[in-house]
């Protein structure tokens, strides 16, 4: 399909959309009822939206201009949900527990990038890397797939549960939240690495990478204070403070994007580092919650699945792709288990801890997105990620509630 015009785009946008919004709740209902995560159904959606299904028609009817603007809606989706997940975080002060944290937040990413390092070689070929590409960055980028966990999920999870003040709570959740920056940091390195960058570039990147998120908690929290003064007095949201609101969140994702740490971790520094998280958040949820995840996540999923494609699966690819999966659980789930033990917690609580944090969600997506957009990954390791975003999301909640149920989790504080 040619050029097109201004309102040719806006046609297909519109056409898109109801399409996608009707997959979208269609299959997640379905999953729902299987007693699955919705989004593993929106996953589907957007997988069979795509050429897995209708093969060269996808783009007769998602050209690619329509594409371009639904992917940026998705990212603004992707940009106010973190954020909305950064202000519901509730983190109980971790002064005694700060040695657990630092363990099995590095712990969880460290441990999944040396199995990245184990098994690159294995798929450092042109089914899985694009040619021309660093094997060192790309070896790096895989370990950044295998590190990717799920904080929004974790959160709900926990919560769900009523644990998110027990000390297993606040530990996975304070942990995740460091793995989520660590994970988006390594693959920021990886994309950084394949292409070719010297040592002096990437060091500026980790150097300017610090200073945004030194700079988010020592300045733009106490200037966020004086921002929400009027909300803090009144409770009352107006107009102007909601609009000073979304001009730190618009800022921090360009920052967060523009080094290479995608809109998600933009998202969540913003509202991580806000002041009266709780109220903000029950009336910023009320007003987006249901949009964001009813309208714009299923939007970014259905970008991913469109760019997915299982055609291409080819008998060269099975083993490699069985390969990543089972690294992906085992490097992630034990980790986490080897990890929390390390940082003092029980071996039950550790498995705990463990089976959280192999849940991908959408991240894994969104990290393989990037790899796509920088020229690293190929297709069929895109599709490798979305097998695990759907195998590891559908194991999630059995092995959560079986644990539980054998090893009830204390509610201290």
């Amino acid at each position: 399909m040619g050029t097109m015009t201004g309102g040719e785009v806006l046609f297909y946008v519109l056409l898109d959309l109801a399409l996608i919004l009707v997959a979208a709740r269609a299959l997640g209902y379905l999953f729902v009822r299987m007693r699955q995560p919705r989004v593993v159904g929106e996953i589907v959606a957007g997988v069979l939206l795509g050429p897995t299904l209708w093969g060269t028609m996808t783009t007769e009817v998602f050209p690619s201009q329509s594409v371009s603007v639904l992917g940026g809606i998705g990212q603004f989706g992707l940009l106010l949900f973190s954020f909305l997940v950064g202000l519901e975080v509730e983190i109980p002060p971790l002064k005694e527990r700060l040695r657990t944290v630092v363990i099995v937040g590095l712990g969880v990413v460290l441990i999944p990038v040396l199995f990245g390092f184990a098994i690159g070689p294995a798929l450092s070929n042109p089914t899985f890397q694009v040619e021309g590409t660093s094997d060192t960055g790309f070896v790096l980028f895989v370990g950044a797939i295998l590190a990717v966990t799920a904080l929004p999920v974790m959160v709900r999870i926990l919560q769900e549960k009523g644990l998110t003040l027990s000390r297993l709570g606040a530990v996975g959740i304070a942990a995740a939240s460091v793995c989520t920056v660590a994970m988006f940091v390594t693959s920021s390195v990886a994309s950084s690495v394949s292409q070719g960058e010297g040592t002096g570039p990437i060091v500026l990147k980790l150097g300017a990478t610090a200073g945004y998120l030194v700079g988010m908690i020592y300045l733009i929290r106490p200037i966020s204070r004086r921002l929400i003064a009027p909300f803090r007095k009144t409770g009352e949201l107006d107009a102007s403070v909601l609009s000073l609101l979304f001009i730190v969140l618009v800022i921090s994702g360009v920052i967060a994007q523009g080094l290479g740490l995608t809109v998600i971790v933009g998202g969540f520094m913003a509202g991580v580092i806000l002041p009266a998280r709780k109220p903000l958040f029950a009336i910023l949820d009320a007003r987006f919650g249901h949009f964001t995840a009813a309208i714009l996540l299923p939007v970014f999923l259905a970008v991913s699945g469109l760019a997915t494609d299982f055609r291409s699966l080819t008998t060269n690819a099975i083993g490699g792709l069985i390969v990543l999966l089972a690294a992906a659980i085992v490097s992630k789930w034990a980790g986490g288990a080897v990890s929390a033990r390390l940082g003092g917690m029980s071996w039950s609580d550790g498995n705990v801890i463990g089976i959280l944090m192999n849940c991908r969600g959408l991240m894994v997506l969104v990290v393989a997105l990037v790899g796509i957009q920088d020229g690293v990954i190929t297709p069929t390791l895109q599709l490798g990620a979305v097998l695990i975003a759907l195998i590891t999301n559908a194991m999630t909640g059995p092995l959560f509630d079986a644990s539980i149920r054998r090893t009830p989790v204390s509610a201290e504080t």
